[in-house]
């Protein structure tokens, strides 16, 4: 199960907006000033919640399986790096492109993928749900 931290940003009927801090396994080590690897960000997610619990500004805690996690990581690197590299073997193996050719041909292949990753946002949005429960 992948869990984070996070904070009631805004509510919207049942709309609810949190904003969670993301770390890094490193992040909260007392040398993370000195180190280059250290990293966190914020994120802001959106969740629905039909049932009226949550409060502005109340710490909840953000859940989701970890298939979900799989199946970002094969939309978002591991289906890219697919079209980049059958798009390099065949414009440099069969249609003989030079090495600049292929290296942008396989960068505009990555164009018609990602509009089509625009254009599905809504309906990706109901495969990657996150639940939300209270902090205690």
């Amino acid at each position: 199960m992948i869990t984070h931290k996070g904070i009631i940003e805004k509510i919207n009927s049942d709309k609810i907006t949190v904003r969670i801090l993301q770390q890094s396994a490193c992040s909260s080590c007392h040398a993370r000033g000195a180190c280059m690897a250290a990293d966190s960000k914020e994120k802001i997610v959106e969740l629905t919640d039909h049932t009226g619990q949550f409060t502005l500004h109340e710490q909840v805690i953000i859940e989701g399986k970890e298939s979900i996690g799989y199946k970002a990581v094969f939309w978002a690197f591991l289906l890219p790096l697919i079209i980049l590299i059958v798009m390099l073997v065949l414009t440099t193996g069969y249609w003989h492109f030079s090495e600049m050719e292929a290296a942008l041909s396989a960068l505009l292949a990555l164009t018609p993928y990602y509009l089509l990753l625009y254009l599905l946002r809504n309906k990706m949005a109901h495969t990657f749900q996150f639940s939300i429960k209270k902090n205690h």
